[in-house]
């Protein structure tokens, strides 16, 4: 996987999340990683895109949330378009 190939996927991971999470009531992060119970810092990460949760805690986020695993995860046109011009250039 290319380098902005991933970016991407983590930056829309990352606004998904956060869009999610206000939509869900949860004004600020530090709130919602205490009802995750996540350290607030960790949390944080991964509204910023600099990492992402493992499996069980995504599944934990959704349910939170309210929201189904691909309601966060960037799987559109836009990422698979992304991918195809990264194989072109390769």
């Amino acid at each position: 996987m290319s380098n902005g190939f991933h970016k991407q996927v983590m930056h829309s991971f990352a606004e998904r999340l956060r869009s999610a999470r206000i939509e869900a009531g949860y004004a600020h992060a530090k709130d919602f990683a205490e009802a995750l119970g996540v350290e607030p810092p960790t949390y944080r990460y991964w509204e910023r895109g600099q990492a992402a949760p493992d499996l069980t805690t995504l599944t934990r986020i959704c349910r939170l949330l309210k929201v189904e695993p691909n309601d966060l995860l960037p799987l559109g046109r836009h990422i698979r378009a992304a991918e195809s011009r990264g194989r072109d250039a390769a």
